[in-house]
């Protein structure tokens, strides 16, 4: 009796996927159903289609987070860490002649605080300072230059310095044909 309930229940299960039937309009629109005299009813050829299993793929792994960096003892006198870099442009980056600004994109491991303030160097020169982290060098000139950007603290200190970059400023000239 008990095989008869098992063989009944799987015979149903079976026959419980849904068969799917595709049709074409006479202008052309497809519509694909379970129910073919749905389409039928309208005067179009309804087809069975094959449809194929599924893909599954088993569950992954969960991804492992990284537990927070342990804080790092600091010293009142010594000050966040802020390890900057330049972000844009990149090393090497060429400003052709339809670019007439530079934009200089920074990042930092954490937010400036306690009046901190980036300061922006171009061939050794301060350009400026400012809490934003971008910073606009409006029709620079024509030729190599290094580009370096530091975090300085309330009192003009140096707290981190990023590494030059260097970007090559391509300008028209009259003598250059």
């Amino acid at each position: 009796m008990r095989f008869l309930t098992a063989l009944s229940i799987m015979t149903l299960a079976l026959t419980a996927q849904a068969e799917v039937y595709k049709s074409v309009d006479k202008y052309g629109n497809v519509t694909y159903t379970d129910d073919p005299s749905s389409v039928e009813k309208y005067g179009d050829k309804a087809e069975k289609v094959e449809v194929r299993p599924t893909n599954v793929l088993p569950a992954g792994d969960p991804i492992k987070l990284q537990a927070p960096r342990e804080e790092r003892s600091q010293s009142e006198d010594e000050g966040p860490q802020y390890n900057v870099r330049i972000v844009s442009p990149t090393n090497e980056h060429t400003v052709t002649p339809g670019q007439r600004d530079l934009i200089i994109a920074v990042a930092t491991e954490q937010p400036l605080g306690g009046g901190a303030k980036f300061a922006y160097f171009m061939d050794g020169e301060l350009l400026g300072t400012t809490t934003d982290n971008n910073y606009s060098i409006r029709e620079i000139f024509r030729g190599e230059h290094q580009i370096r950007v530091e975090v300085h603290n309330a009192q003009g200190e140096t707290l981190s310095s990023s590494e030059s970059v260097t970007v090559y400023v391509h300008r028209a000239s009259r003598l250059s044909p």
